[in-house]
C-alpha cells in the first residue's frame, strides 16, 4: 500500500523488500528516490498520513525539513525516502542485496 502510495506521488527507483528474515525489528523496507529534499518532505508526510488512515498507525520519523534521507517506521514496514545522492551514497540496496524483493503493482 505504502509503496503505490509512494509510486502515486512519484517516488521513483521504488523497492519492497522483504527483511524479515534478516532483521527482527521491522518486516519490510520500502526505498524512495525522491528529486529534492522538498519533495522528500512530501513524500514522507503523504506516507505518513495514508498509513495513519489506511490502518490508524501513526509512525515514528526521523530526518529534518532539509534532510536529504527520512524515515518513516510504521513498525511492520520502514519507509526510506532518500535524493539519489543520498540513496548513491548510504547504498540501502547494496547494504540489503540479501533481501528478497516482493513485487508491488504500482
Amino acid at each position: 500500500m505504502l509503496a503505490r502510495e509512494a509510486a502515486a506521488l512519484k517516488g521513483d527507483a521504488i523497492r519492497v523488500l522483504d527483511v524479515s528474515e534478516l532483521l527482527y525489528i521491522t518486516d519490510f523496507f520500502v526505498i524512495v528516490t525522491s528529486h529534492s529534499a522538498r519533495q522528500t518532505r512530501a513524500l514522507a508526510e503523504a506516507l505518513r498520513s495514508a498509513a495513519k488512515a489506511s490502518t490508524g498507525a501513526k509512525g515514528s520519523e526521523e530526518g529534518g525539513s532539509k534532510s536529504p534521507w527520512v524515515l518513516c517506521d510504521f513498525d511492520t514496514v520502514v519507509v526510506h525516502v532518500l535524493t539519489p545522492e543520498a540513496r548513491e551514497f548510504y547504498d540501502l540496496d547494496g547494504l540489503w542485496a540479501d533481501a528478497e524483493e516482493v513485487d508491488f503493482a504500482a
